[in-house]
């Protein structure tokens, strides 16, 4: 049995604090982003690789939480990669009702394949602009995937773990399981299921479904259903419906 407060009690925290459970997606802000790497390349590149991408999306959804008051929210990440090792940065607009009205986010790790199974060994750190002095929320998430390919249809798990569960002083782990089905070259469905733990506070599960389209080369459509196991906790943590779109140099 984990030790836990009142939902109330920890609803307070968070609004006193900033407003919702906080942030990164994948990558990194958006989850469904983060967890699944590029696949790696038919022969190594012996310089080191640039990209850039540019998200707008209906709103930010953390987790199955939203971060912008259920709002619309834009995202911008850059990722230099050499050979299997990776740095990144990126920065997302957030909403919770304190001054807090961005975020960023730094990220490092380590993608080899082994055995045919691709692994994302990395660490995450999410840090917030012009939030309050009394409040400090900057997180660190270490983090494992594993991906497989089986034909059309890629299965991966996913494991992230923070000591001290944005500002709270306890720790706190997220597991993601999530399918991604390829239909046709530039169209695939994919789902995920999560479950949040926090030593303090209430946990929660929540799974998204939705499907992904390349309209053309360097842009891409996602729409996608959220939802969690508490709407008790109020309409951050309901069902919401994402479109989004993005663009990647």
């Amino acid at each position: 049995m984990r030790k836990t407060m009142s939902a109330a009690a920890m609803a307070a925290i968070w609004l006193g604090a900033f407003g919702a459970v906080a942030a990164p997606p994948d990558t990194s802000s958006m989850p469904q982003l983060t967890l699944t790497p590029a696949t790696p390349p038919d022969a190594p590149s012996t310089e080191p690789q640039f990209s850039v991408n540019a998200t707008a999306a209906s709103d930010y959804i953390f987790r199955g939480v939203s971060q912008t008051e259920n709002h619309p929210a834009v995202f911008g990440s850059a990722r230099v990669t050499d050979d299997a090792f990776y740095l990144g940065a990126g920065i997302e607009t957030v909403d919770f009702h304190n001054g807090t009205d961005a975020e960023y986010d730094l990220s490092a790790g380590w993608t080899p394949v082994i055995a045919g199974f691709r692994l994302d060994l990395g660490v995450i750190r999410y840090g917030y602009i012009d939030e309050p002095s009394h409040t400090h929320i900057d997180t660190l998430d270490f983090k494992g995937v594993v991906l497989h390919d089986f034909g059309p249809m890629t299965l991966a798990g996913a494991v992230f773990y923070t000591p001290n569960y944005f500002g709270s002083g306890h720790d706190g782990e997220y597991y993601e399981g999530r399918a991604t089905y390829r239909i046709i070259d530039g169209l695939s469905v994919n789902g995920a299921l999560g479950r949040q733990l926090v030593t303090v506070g209430p946990d929660h599960t929540t799974w998204n479904a939705g499907v992904n389209y390349a309209l053309i080369k360097n842009i891409a459509l996602d729409l996608r259903y959220y939802d969690t196991s508490e709407h008790s906790l109020g309409s951050l943590y309901g069902s919401h419906y994402v479109a989004s779109i993005k663009a990647s140099f």
